[in-house]
């Protein structure tokens, strides 16, 4: 309204042009307003997501140095496991039934999944943020990029591993042993019961596979296990340079 006076105060078309000459300019003048101030207000959003992914950075990397102390106990934990492993197909293969009070303390590796993916809560939901482009730092960048692509590799082993034993350990376990008759870590069972043919397990290929399987598997975790702290360790040490530059 106030554009369209302008232009109607005179009939003179001198003045008119002249008119016109200013209404370009106001509107000139508004336009670069509007556009500064957009401007101003990406930056003020740029400033206060890129601080958000700062704040994430910092509690990524106490996350990361958190699951760094479990190290000894993941890897403790999965050698530990595969050596059982070792010593039940020893036994098996060496038909040694004079040691079947051996191998009763030894079942309870291949009855439960282990997982080999770090608690990293905070890193996925920095992921699930759509946070990851905001990385100035390309090294850095893509390291997280491959804690992402290690985590999802790490959800499908874990979930598979679960299966496994599900689907094919519990099933034969149900089946063919007393529970009561042999050590397990976690549960405390009561004895009794009909007894187990432990015999019969030395010439059993069904038991023989699943252990030497579920021994396959163990070593192939441990090879996760090793490579998730080799990328923290190496994460932890970008992040410190990435938070110490600013």
């Amino acid at each position: 309204m106030a554009i369209s006076n302008k232009i109607n105060q005179s009939s003179n078309p001198e003045k008119r042009r002249f008119n016109i000459k200013y209404v370009i300019a106001e509107i000139f003048l508004i336009t670069a307003g509007i556009l500064i101030a957009l401007g101003i207000d990406n930056w003020n959003n740029d400033r206060i997501e890129q601080k958000e992914v700062n704040n994430y950075l910092i509690e990524i990397k106490k996350e990361l140095e958190n699951n760094i102390k479990w190290s000894s106990f993941w890897k403790k934990n999965h050698q530990k496991k595969i050596n059982e492993n070792k010593r039940v197909l020893s036994l098996l293969d060496g038909n040694h039934r004079d040691s079947i009070s051996v191998l009763k303390n030894l079942l309870d590796h291949i009855n439960r999944a282990s997982t080999q993916k770090p608690s990293v809560p905070i890193f996925e939901e920095f992921l699930n943020q759509n946070f990851l482009p905001r990385i100035q730092n390309e090294e850095l960048r893509r390291m997280l990029s491959n804690g992402k692509a290690g985590l999802a590799g790490a959800d499908i082993m874990d979930e598979f591993d679960k299966q496994e034993v599900r689907n094919v350990v519990k099933p034969f376990m149900m089946e063919n042993i007393n529970y009561g008759q042999i050590y397990y870590s976690t549960l405390k069972f009561e004895k009794g019961g009909p007894d187990t043919d432990f015999n019969n397990l030395f010439e059993n290929l069904k038991f023989y596979n699943i252990v030497n399987y579920r021994g396959a598997r163990l070593k192939q975790q441990l090879k996760s296990v090793n490579f998730n702290l080799l990328w923290m360790e190496k994460t932890i040490n970008l992040l410190d340079k990435e938070l110490n530059s600013k």
